[in-house]
C-alpha cells in the first residue's frame, strides 16, 4: 500500500558511502582545491555519472509494475462496482415484493461507507506491542497528579 500511495521509494538500500552521487559530490565539494590542482574535474563527474546510473535502477520496468498493479487495483474496484450494480438490478427485477429501489441504494451506501471506515481503520492499525506502549504512555498520563490543580483550595493566593 506504501507503493500505491508513494510513500515508497522502492525499497532500495539508501548508500551514504563514497561510492553514492550524494558521498561523491560531498567529497568533491570538501576537496575542490585538490580536485581543481589535479585537474580531475572530468573524472570526478564520471565517477558521478556512474553513481547515478547504479542508484537509479530500473526506472521502467519498476514503472511499469507500479502503473500496473495501480491500474488493476482500480479495474478490481470498478469491476466490484458493476457487479453490486448487476446483483442490485436483479433483485429488483426478480423480486419487486420484496427488494426495491431505497433498499438497493440503502445497501450499497451502507457497504460503501463501511468500507470506507474499514479502510481508514486498516490505515492506522499498527502492530500490538506499539499499541500497548503507547497505551501505557497515554494511562501514564491520565494518571499521574499534575502539580497543577486548579481545582485545589491549598497553596499561595492572590491578594
Amino acid at each position: 500500500m506504501k507503493r500505491f500511495l508513494g510513500e515508497d521509494e522502492g525499497g532500495e538500500v539508501v548508500e551514504d558511502g563514497c561510492d553514492s552521487p550524494g558521498g561523491i559530490i560531498v567529497e568533491t565539494l570538501l576537496n575542490i582545491r585538490t580536485v581543481s590542482a589535479l585537474t580531475m574535474e572530468e573524472q570526478r563527474f564520471k565517477d558521478y555519472e556512474k553513481a547515478l546510473e547504479r542508484s537509479e535502477g530500473n526506472l521502467i520496468p519498476d514503472s511499469a509494475i507500479s502503473g500496473a498493479l495501480s491500474g488493476l487495483s482500480i479495474g478490481i474496484q470498478q469491476w466490484v462496482n458493476a457487479l453490486q450494480f448487476w446483483w442490485g438490478g436483479w433483485l429488483i427485477f426478480n423480486y419487486p415484493h420484496l427488494f426495491g429501489f431505497k433498499d438497493f441504494l440503502i445497501s450499497m451506501f451502507s457497504l460503501l461507507f463501511s468500507l470506507f471506515a474499514l479502510g481508514a481503520a486498516a490505515q492506522g492499525a499498527t502492530d500490538k506491542t506499539k499499541a500497548e506502549a503507547a497505551a501505557g504512555r497515554l494511562f501514564y498520563l491520565i494518571n499521574r497528579k499534575s502539580e497543577i490543580d486548579p481545582l485545589s483550595t491549598s497553596g499561595k493566593k492572590l491578594s
